[in-house]
């Protein structure tokens, strides 16, 4: 998957959805969610460390088959323990080749704004999820919130575009009010049903997970 910049004006965010479609007529409560990555949705894969942002746990791989990612390194990479079997965070240096695992962004959240919907993505941002299968990975994962009127709806490619009103990732520039995203394809039945509920002019909220490295292993 390619990022591009994120001060373009069209901009793409790599996510699949997997929570189901919420349309603000009946929200779950949060304590009844258990927010997860499903495993799925996980990549293994070798490339180049194109850049690092220490402050943020930032780095770029450039991968032969995938372009430029650009994700974050999990706790799990960052304070690495005995039964750690990769490489930490304070080892990577720019021009290694490493292999990564790691997860796409992930949307839990695709639904029409209503202050229920808006205080529930409030809600999921604020716990985090974790990751399934990973015993103590809770709140490993962090999620971002955007919202913004529809622009156009693409049921071919499952995808849609807003206009940004508010939110964007921890740790990067907000996207400016106003500025055009397209979102990328989603992939899951819950997501297109959700996607299938929005027109041209509707206000939608949608909830990411971070694109998440849980493990870092320097080849050479």
């Amino acid at each position: 998957m390619v990022n591009p910049s994120r001060r373009t004006t069209l901009k793409y965010l790599g996510f699949a959805a997997v929570a189901a479609p919420l349309t603000g007529l009946s929200v779950p409560a949060l304590a009844d969610e258990d927010l997860y990555i499903a495993s799925r949705y996980q990549n293994f894969d070798r490339g180049t460390v194109h850049s690092l942002d220490p402050s943020t746990r930032g780095l770029v791989v450039d991968f032969p088959n995938k372009g430029s990612v650009k994700m974050k390194a999990a706790d799990l990479v960052v304070r690495t323990s005995s039964g750690y079997a990769g490489n930490s965070y304070a080892e990577l240096k720019v021009g290694q080749t490493i292999d990564v695992q790691w997860y796409d962004y992930v949307d839990f959240l695709v639904a029409k704004t209503t202050p229920e919907v808006t205080a529930h993505a409030k809600a999921m941002v604020a716990q985090g999820a974790r990751i399934e299968g990973l015993p103590g990975s809770e709140h490993q994962i962090r999620l971002f919130s955007l919202a913004g009127m529809v622009v156009s709806t693409d049921p071919q490619y499952s995808t849609f575009s807003i206009i940004n009103a508010s939110g964007g990732e921890p740790d990067k520039p907000a996207p400016d009010s106003g500025e055009v995203i397209r979102l990328p394809q989603i992939q899951t039945d819950a997501g297109k049903a959700a996607l299938a509920t929005l027109k041209p002019g509707d206000n939608a909220t949608t909830v990411y997970s971070v694109q998440t490295a849980i493990k870092i292993v320097i080849i050479r």
